[in-house]
């Protein structure tokens, strides 16, 4: 174990002592006459919607694929492929062509990255320049890559919808992937190489298809999204059988990508998450297969990580308010479609936003009171409002859904490095409250004013022309967000 691996797991490790150690202190200080069911209940509304999420996603993921568990068939899609196939078709039915299609900018520095990535695929890849503004174009040109550019600044969904233009006719399907993005091998992560997961997706005759996605580890922050992550696809998007949500690599059928990027808003927020809404308004079926992983770096410092997750919550809050009326009418498919796309996501997540903002609240002074007592400082006055019991009833009981979540979802290959942040996670949902409140904020000051409060790196202007491009863990992520529970099935995105 190297010098940097031992601090990086020292680092949480400590962390959760020193909270452990805080928790058992402030709990022989505990008041209870001061103690309020009320305030109790409100400081645990993210813990207990978050819990009671979870084990809904968690039942409907199970039942989704009851008979493939069942008899030992695939466990990792949203819906069980092997019934849904016709018998046999594994072994009679070729692949039929499909490409490999990005959008690039200002790829140069990556560009050996990318090309040593993709390079086994490569005869598959169809890449589009969005107006890159150095060298990326003349170098993979020159390295025999099929790239096309017209010198326009279309953003990605528009830049896409120009080179599905362009593609032969004979190609109908398409996997959309990010320039960083890596498909992992069979055996090296995947249960199935690129062509099963592409045979199975053209016999079932869905819309689109989304793979697993994880983050490369690399640090502490990353260990918090690793965790994100797998909740996010492992329960989140399996739990929403075929009306599931695609995010910035996906497959899909061209004709119905093509449809979805025709009525698309062409703006880069939340752009999957729209693509998903335009098709299952249609009656097409999305479904989750994540039998296929790929890898994807993490926004690496905290500043770009919030500034991720602004862009993140103003997209979704834009998108589902411009199409509010083709999201009501995918709820109303099934029970469980109505449950999440209305009462989660517009309910739990947006509307109820100021209610978690105010539970937060409450659980920051209970947290700072146990300090307060602890150390006889007595800097807070004592009374309801004060109670350290909140906080340590909020964090014990994340503590227990954390664990139940790290062995029941997480892979074995990586519960070792997402466990030592599973004491501190809740802290980890607490603080989203900040970028959700930002993001919802730019959306109300763009319509009011036309301006933004915090500019994300997404885009600096809406429709300018120095847009700085979102790398593929924002392109991944940003749909999750509508994929499922905060903070147990994230967005993506």
């Amino acid at each position: 174990m190297t010098a940097r691996r031992i601090v990086s797991l020292a680092a949480p490790l400590a962390v959760c002592a020193l909270l452990a150690a805080w928790v058992a202190l402030s709990a022989a200080n505990v008041e209870a006459a001061s103690f309020s069911m009320l305030l109790y209940g409100l400081a645990n509304l993210i813990v207990y919607t978050d819990a009671l999420d979870f084990v809904l996603r968690l039942y409907m993921k199970r039942r989704h694929t009851a008979t493939a568990r069942g008899t030992g068939r695939e466990r990792e899609t949203s819906i069980d492929l092997a019934t849904a196939l016709p018998a046999g078709a594994h072994r009679l039915v070729p692949v039929r062509p499909y490409a490999i299609v990005a959008s690039v900018f200002d790829l140069e520095e990556r560009i050996d990255e990318f090309i040593a990535a993709y390079a086994p695929y490569r005869e598959r890849m169809w890449l589009v320049s969005d107006g890159s503004t150095d060298r990326t174009l003349l170098r993979l040109r020159q390295a025999g890559w099929r790239c096309f550019d017209d010198g326009l600044n279309r953003r990605k969904p528009g830049a896409l919808r120009r080179l599905l233009e362009s593609l032969p006719e004979y190609i109908e399907t398409v996997l959309v992937v990010d320039p960083d993005i890596r498909i992992l091998r069979r055996g090296a992560g995947s249960e199935i190489d690129l062509e099963q997961f592409v045979s199975d997706f053209q016999q079932s005759g869905a819309a689109a298809a989304c793979p697993r996605v994880m983050i490369e580890p690399d640090g502490f922050l990353a260990r918090f999204q690793s965790f994100e992550y797998a909740l996010a696809f492992r329960v989140g998007r399996q739990s929403l059988a075929d009306y599931s949500i695609t995010s910035g690599v996906s497959l899909y059928r061209r004709d119905a990508l093509m449809r979805a990027l025709t009525e698309h808003s062409l703006s880069v927020y939340a752009e999957d998450f729209e693509n998903a809404v335009v098709l299952l308004d249609r009656g097409e079926r999305i479904y989750y297969d994540g039998r296929l992983v790929v890898s994807t770096e993490g926004p690496g410092s905290f500043q770009r990580w919030f500034s991720q997750r602004v862009g993140w919550y103003y997209g979704l809050l834009k998108v589902y308010l411009e199409r509010f009326g083709a999201i009501w009418r995918i709820g109303r498919r099934t029970p469980f479609s109505f449950y999440h796309y209305v009462i989660y996501v517009g309910g739990l997540t947006i509307a109820l936003h100021i209610v978690k903002i105010a539970s937060a609240a409450l659980l920051a002074v209970s947290f700072l009171s146990g300090f307060d007592d602890l150390f006889l400082v007595r800097w807070l006055p004592p009374g309801n409002w004060t109670n350290p019991a909140y906080f340590m009833t909020a964090v014990g009981s994340y503590l227990v859904l954390g664990v139940v979540a790290l062995f029941t979802v997480v892979p074995k290959a990586e519960r070792a490095y997402a466990a030592p942040i599973v004491p501190l996670y809740l802290f980890y949902a607490l603080v989203h409250i900040a970028p959700m409140s930002v993001g919802y904020a730019n959306w109300i000051a763009v319509e009011l004013t036309g301006r933004r409060l915090y500019r994300d790196h997404y885009e600096p202007a809406e429709g300018g022309a120095g847009a700085m491009r979102p790398d593929g863990a924002d392109q991944v992520g940003e749909a999750a967000e509508a994929a499922g529970a905060h903070p147990f099935a994230r967005r993506l995105r």
